[in-house]
Order: structure tokens, then sequence, then C-alpha cells
């Protein structure tokens, strides 16, 4: 299980403190739906492919680590390709932040709040998942409740 903090509390950037590889961090760009996450001494970019694509990369010395395509605009669900599996992350139902990350339709692993005032999460995931697979999953939930908190503030 890891835990992902916010750096502070006017930020979306996180500290995961408990990873194998000791801290990372997902640092989010203020005005768009790239960044960077810090894991095990390297930099992976997170790169969105236009603005109003639903596909986002993550990259490193040139290669593509991971990849992730949202399926509809009207649903909260994220095909990714990451170390050769495929994974499908989706929102538990519509009322809720909490989402399920599947392979082959069976739950490996779920991305919660700690609880509904808060943006500190928990992963809870099977070790089939890889933690940097982990991590880029959990970025593409972040995205989902960034833009629930900017509709809500509209």
């Amino acid at each position: 299980m890891l835990t992902r903090l916010p750096q502070s509390l006017c930020t979306w950037n996180f500290r995961v403190p408990d990873t194998s590889a000791g801290t990372a961090e997902l640092n989010f760009n203020f005005l768009s739906e790239q960044g960077d996450i810090r894991f095990d001494g390297q930099d992976f970019e997170v790169r969105k492919h236009g603005w109003t694509s639903g596909r986002w990369t993550l990259e490193a010395n040139d290669r593509t680590q991971a990849e992730a395509q949202k399926t509809s605009p009207l649903t909260r669900t994220f095909e990714v390709t990451a170390g050769g599996q495929q994974l499908t992350i989706q929102a538990q139902s519509m009322f809720t932040r909490c989402f399920d990350i599947l392979e082959s339709g069976q739950i490996q692993g779920t991305i919660r709040p700690m609880h509904p005032f808060t943006r500190r999460a928990v992963i809870d995931c099977s070790s089939q998942v890889p933690e940097l697979a982990q991590l880029f999953c959990f970025w593409l939930v972040v995205i989902t409740w960034r833009r629930a908190q900017k509709n809500n503030n509209s």
C-alpha cells in the first residue's frame, strides 16, 4: 500500500514516501495536465498529446514507459499500457472519488482518498502492478480530481 501526501495545502503535487525505492514525487504543471514523476532516482515526463486529446505518455530517456487513453470524455475511465500490461482505471461509481485498477476485468488495486475532505490518498495494489505503473495511474486519477474541483469552482 502506498500513501500519497499533498506537498502543501495549495498544490496538487504529491509525495509518496513509502515506495520500494524511497520517496517518489508527482509534480503537476500549474495550467496543464502535464508534469513529471520522480521515482527511483529518475525523472519521468508526463506529456499530454494535444489540448483536447485524451492521450498521455510517461517518458524517460526518449522512450515511452507507459501510455494512457481516456476512453470517453463522458466517463472517468482510462486504458493504460505499462510494462507490457493492459490496465483499466475506472471510477467505482459516479458519486465517489475512488477508482479501481483492473487487469483483464480483475481488480488489481484501488485508489482512494483517505477521507472525503482531503487530497491525501492511498493506493492499495497487488504486487503484479509495478510501482511506476501505480504512480502513473495515480497521476491520471489526480487529473480527474483536479477537473472536478475546477468544475465545482466555476
